[in-house]
C-alpha cells in the first residue's frame, strides 16, 4: 500500500487528493454561505410588509420613513366636472406608517415654485389631500349619496405663508366682519392663523365638501430639493361620523390629489389619481386595490395590482426558499468534495 493512500474496507483513498478535495470543499461551502445571504438580502429589499414603528412620525424628513415601503402613484388632470383642469404634477410618491395608536402618510411630488402667498388677485397657494374611506372602495368622484369619504387636506399658504394666510387683500380700512366676512362666520379656510395645517373634510360627492366638527387630523409640510414632502397623522380611533376607522381587519382605501399653486391651480383644478391604493391596517403596507374590489366611477388598474402581488409573493418565496438551505449546502459540498477528489486522484 502507498504512503499517500489509505485502505478503508475495499476502497482505497488518495491522502493528497482528499486533502485538496476538502480544502476545495471547504471554499465552496464559504461561496454558498456567501451566496445564501447575498439572495436573502436582494430578494427581501423588494416590498415587503412594514413593521409598525415604535413613534409614528409627523415630520417629513423624519428616520422612520427611511426604512418605509414607497408606492409611486400617477397622478392626471381633474376632467369629471367642472372647473375641469390641472394635471401639472406628474405623480405623487406615498408611504404609511403606523403603531398601536397612530397611522401617518407621507406625500412627495416635484414641484419648483413654493406658493404659500395668497395675498394678491391670482395668487395661489399648494396644497395636497389624501381621500379615504375604510370597509368598501367607493367613488372617485368625491365619494356619493350614501358612500360618504374622509379627505384631509393641507394648504402651503396656512403653514408657510409671511402674511394672512386668509388673504391680505382683503386689508381695506373698514372692519374686518365687512371685508373678511369668512373670518367673520368662521370659516376654516380663512383664518388669520393657523396652529394645525391639516383640516379634516368629508364629502358625498362633487360640491358636497364639509367641513368636520371634529379636527383629529395632524398636517406637516415641508420643502424638498425639488418639491414638497407633506406628512399626514391621526389617531387610529376618532369620533367623527365619516371619519376613516382604521380597525384590524378593515380595508381601506385611498387615493390622492396635489395642487400647483403656480399653475394656478385651486377647488376642481388639480393633478389627482384615478387609482386607488389599499391600506393594510395591521401592517401599514399600501397597494394597488383590484379591479373587483368594487367600487363605481373610479378607474383602477387592477392588472398593474395583480403583477405587483405576484411578483411580491413570488419574492417572498423565493426568499423563504433562501432561507431553508442547510440540505443544499450539503449536497453541494460533498458534490464538490467527490468531483475535486476524483480529478485530482487522476
Amino acid at each position: 500500500m502507498s504512503s499517500r493512500s489509505v485502505e478503508i474496507g475495499p476502497v482505497s483513498i488518495d491522502r493528497n487528493a482528499a486533502r485538496r478535495a476538502t480544502q476545495l470543499a471547504a471554499i465552496v461551502l464559504c461561496l454558498m454561505m456567501m451566496l445564501q445571504v447575498a439572495v436573502v438580502t436582494v430578494l427581501t429589499v423588494g416590498p415587503q410588509p412594514l413593521s409598525s414603528v415604535n413613534e409614528v412620525p409627523s415630520e417629513p424628513n423624519a428616520a422612520a420613513w427611511e426604512d418605509a415601503p414607497t408606492e409611486t402613484v400617477a397622478l392626471d388632470n381633474q376632467q369629471m366636472v367642472p372647473p375641469y383642469g390641472g394635471g401639472s404634477v406628474d405623480n405623487v410618491t406615498v408611504q404609511a406608517v403606523t403603531n398601536d395608536t397612530h397611522v401617518a402618510f407621507r406625500m412627495e411630488w416635484e414641484d419648483p415654485t413654493a406658493d404659500t402667498e395668497i395675498n394678491e388677485p391670482n395668487a395661489y397657494s399648494d396644497a395636497a389631500a389624501i381621500m379615504l374611506r375604510s370597509g368598501s372602495e367607493p367613488p372617485i368622484t368625491m365619494g356619493a349619496n350614501g358612500d360618504p369619504v374622509n379627505i384631509w387636506y393641507w394648504r402651503s399658504s396656512w403653514q408657510h405663508s409671511e402674511s394672512d394666510p386668509g388673504g391680505d387683500m382683503y386689508s381695506y380700512p373698514h372692519p374686518d366682519n365687512q371685508t373678511k366676512p369668512g373670518q367673520a362666520a368662521g370659516n376654516p379656510l380663512s383664518q388669520s392663523s393657523y396652529n394645525r395645517y391639516g383640516q379634516n373634510y368629508y364629502a358625498t360627492g362633487y360640491g358636497s365638501l364639509t367641513n368636520a366638527e371634529t379636527q383629529p387630523v395632524a398636517a406637516n409640510g415641508e420643502r424638498t430639493d425639488d418639491g414638497w414632502a407633506v406628512v399626514f397623522q391621526r389617531e387610529h380611533e376618532a369620533s367623527g361620523e365619516h371619519d376613516a376607522a382604521f380597525e384590524d381587519g378593515e380595508q381601506m382605501y385611498l387615493t390622492y390629489a396635489v395642487w400647483d399653486g403656480n399653475a394656478d391651480e385651486a377647488n376642481g383644478e388639480k393633478s389627482l389619481s384615478y387609482q386607488f391604493l389599499t391600506l393594510d391596517t395591521d401592517d401599514g403596507t399600501l397597494s394597488a386595490a383590484d379591479d373587483d374590489d368594487g367600487g363605481d366611477g373610479n378607474e383602477t388598474n387592477g392588472d398593474d395590482g395583480g403583477a405587483a402581488t405576484s411578483a411580491t409573493d413570488s419574492a417572498l418565496w423565493l426568499a423563504g426558499a433562501a432561507t431553508n438551505w442547510p440540505a443544499a449546502l450539503v449536497i453541494a459540498t460533498v458534490a464538490a468534495w467527490l468531483v475535486s477528489y476524483w480529478r485530482l486522484k487522476e
